[in-house]
């Protein structure tokens, strides 16, 4: 676990520092708050990919499962291309943006279970109906983060992406009673 994690940390580290300096220097309002919600959106990822892969590893040595292959598969793949979307996001917010919320959005149609490695190790379908609020929240996110880029109400709407990255980390952290290892993307 310990490994999985330095590589992770040696993974995102780097376009957090990117947006680090998005947020201090940007040269519009709207640019630093969104790259606000962006960097705080890429500290919960980099420590959900670790989960993630930590759990997959557990479970692959306890349970013989055919879907654990196929969710390893959308975890690495959704990794690469948050990484691609947050070093991306440190030259373009908006494009970078855009490929963030799209790697959230193909995780969530791709992964087919849940992963629970609290007490012991279960495996929990869910597909594609259970995921309609987080896929909705991801639709609503890419179409601020568009009217973002068309300039339109561009304060307000970075404000408004702050408050949807803030709720979501609230709700994910604030509210739950899940442990570590029952949270998802």
């Amino acid at each position: 676990m310990l490994s999985i994690a330095w590589m992770m940390f040696l993974l995102f580290f780097p376009a957090c520092l990117g947006l680090l300096w998005q947020v201090i220097e940007g040269d519009e309002l709207s640019t630093q708050v969104l790259a606000l919600g962006i960097l705080l959106l890429c500290v919960d990822q980099a420590r959900m990919a670790v989960v993630d892969l930590v759990q997959v590893a557990k479970a692959q040595q306890q349970i013989p499962d055919a879907r654990l292959k196929r969710f390893y598969a959308a975890t690495v793949s959704t990794i690469a291309l948050e990484l691609l979307g947050f070093y991306t996001a440190t030259l373009w917010l908006g494009w970078g943006s855009i490929v963030i919320l799209l790697s959230q959005v193909w995780f969530n149609l791709w992964a087919g279970i849940q992963l629970s490695t609290a007490e012991k190790v279960t495996i929990q379908t869910w597909g594609i109906p259970q995921r309609i609020p987080v896929l909705g929240a991801d639709a609503i996110a890419l179409v601020l983060v568009s009217l973002w880029m068309l300039k339109i109400a561009p304060l307000a709407i970075a404000i408004g992406l702050l408050g949807l990255v803030v709720l979501y980390g609230w709700m994910k952290y604030g509210l739950s009673t899940k442990s570590v290892g029952e949270a998802s993307r």
